[in-house]
């Protein structure tokens, strides 16, 4: 019995000579271990009556439960958890417009909801109380990005002047003056150089990307410019508006080059020799600015959602692939996962109506189970038909191979059989033989067997190097897959 070979981390960019990675990882997530499963979107609404450009959940200040709104490129919507339907929240008798390729932009300042886009005026709403969005009082600029930094409102990538970024009086949203007058502190910066404005994250203080600049916003009470703009970083910056994920102080986005993750006052490259060729040889290159980043609540995931060069033309909207990054174990992993943006999310209450058979059924959950109550963090996002959907249902079918393993060095081998280490009930495996690691000596894979009752997927594969295929079907209950153990001898050896 040979060695077991283990599911080497994903980095496609330097797999075919670097063999203690993989090129293959798809549908799974990063484990110490190994790898895990990635669950398939389960709907918790009904259709969008359009594609969906942007959508946010906010936790109601008043009531603490989770609240949807969702966006198309001429509506605003509500989520209505008695009729999993969507109810029109726009401003009445106004058709809103988004460009091509952009998305509205949410931010929650107490309990208003600010939404912007560049083709429309600031839109605003109650969270707990207002029925339908109206014009954000004080005539601020029209947008692409918009955040909160302490008690200020601050737009960024403004359509009058994309080179700038301007921010509300404070604590009134409704008031947008220029420059300091009567006491009122809000104001416009704009920025002679680096490029464009095309991020932002908010917080205990504001981190502005630029083109070619990353810089620092700092409230500075008292003085005559209310903030203060710290350069952090030149020559580095967003090449894609929705590409910023803020996980505490980390800030992961792309750039020209690759992926990268902005804290401590510099970024880090965590993309590069891994994805970002990959990801550059995939990338549909007329919609790189349209990447979505989406931060995972339910662990220290990022998922990078982009239109790949294969999605359908006639569907300009549609995000069909994800790399997912894992900051904590620092990998990577592929998904076909196709959808429209992503959110973070959390389960939505649940209806007495909506509880499956009867309430005295035995195994019935207590209607004083906090689970009804909703709220717990989950992963959310709109499908590729315009559904909200948690990741919540089976796992997705998950295929990984592991690096090409000389598994009698230096003879040749015979493999008789192949384990795979994982407790899923169903799998299968291919192995895939060549001689040398030349380019010119491709892979060749076996027909795909399934395990017996022993565990063991047969096979017959003699050659210097293997490499071995694993595949768990869809719907498998699994949580692990670490390796595969190969039943083999050194040729000519018994």
């Amino acid at each position: 019995m040979a060695a077991l070979v283990k599911l080497a981390p994903f980095a496609p960019d330097v797999a075919s000579v670097d063999a203690s990675v993989s090129s293959v990882a798809t549908n799974v997530t990063p484990r110490a271990d190994g790898y895990g499963p990635v669950l398939s979107p389960l709907p918790i609404s009904l259709p969008l009556p359009a594609d969906c450009r942007g959508g946010v959940q906010v936790n109601s200040p008043a009531f603490g439960f989770p609240i949807y709104f969702a966006a198309t490129q001429t509506k605003l919507y509500k989520f209505n958890g008695g009729t999993s339907g969507w109810d029109d929240v726009s401003k009445p008798g106004t058709v809103y417009s988004v460009p091509p390729g952009d998305y509205w932009s949410f931010a929650l300042y107490g309990s208003r909801l600010v939404a912007v886009c560049l083709g429309t005026r600031a839109q605003a709403i109650d969270v707990d109380s207002g029925r339908v969005f109206a014009d954000l009082g004080g005539m601020p600029p029209r947008a692409r990005h918009c955040g909160v930094v302490g008690e200020f409102l601050v737009l960024a990538g403004l359509a009058s002047d994309p080179n700038a970024v301007q921010w509300s009086d404070l604590g009134n949203i409704d008031s947008w003056p220029l420059g300091l007058s009567n006491g009122r502190e809000g104001d416009i910066q704009p920025f002679p150089d680096g490029g464009a404005v095309t991020g932002f994250a908010g917080g205990e203080f504001g981190i502005v990307f630029q083109e070619r600049t990353i810089r620092r916003m700092v409230f500075v009470p008292g003085s005559a410019e209310v903030f203060d703009f710290d350069v952090y970083e030149e020559n580095r910056g967003a090449v894609a508006p929705w590409s910023l994920a803020k996980v505490g102080a980390k800030v992961f986005f792309l750039d020209r080059d690759g992926f990268y993750v902005f804290a401590g006052g510099g970024s880090t490259a965590i993309g590069a020799e891994r994805v970002n060729r990959f990801f550059a040889e995939r990338v549909d290159p007329n919609a790189v600015a349209s990447v979505v980043a989406i931060r995972d609540v339910t662990g220290p995931r990022v998922m990078f959602a982009y239109r790949s060069r294969s999605a359908p033309t006639t569907d300009r909207t549609l995000l069909d692939e994800v790399l997912l990054y894992d900051w904590l174990l620092d990998r990577w992993s592929f998904l076909k996962l196709p959808i429209r943006f992503g959110l973070v999310a959390a389960t939505p209450a649940t209806s007495i109506d909506s509880i499956p058979g009867s309430l005295d059924d035995p195994g019935q959950i207590s209607l004083d189970d906090p689970s009804y109550a909703g709220g717990a963090p989950a992963f959310g996002l709109v499908t590729a038909d315009n559904r909200l959907a948690l990741l919540k249902g089976p796992a997705l079918e998950a295929i990984l191979e592991t690096p090409d393993a000389m598994i009698a060095r230096p003879d040749r081998a015979f493999v008789r059989g192949l384990r795979l280490d994982t407790d899923a009930d169903d799998w299968r495996v291919a192995i895939g033989v060549r001689e040398t690691l030349r380019a010119a000596d491709p892979v060749r894979f076996k027909p795909e067997t399934a395990p017996t009752v022993e565990r063991f997927a047969p096979c017959r594969a003699s050659a210097r190097y293997h490499r071995v295929r694993a595949r768990i079907p869809a719907g498998t209950a699994w949580s692990y897959v670490t390796g595969v153990e190969p039943d083999a001898t050194p040729e000519g050896r018994r």
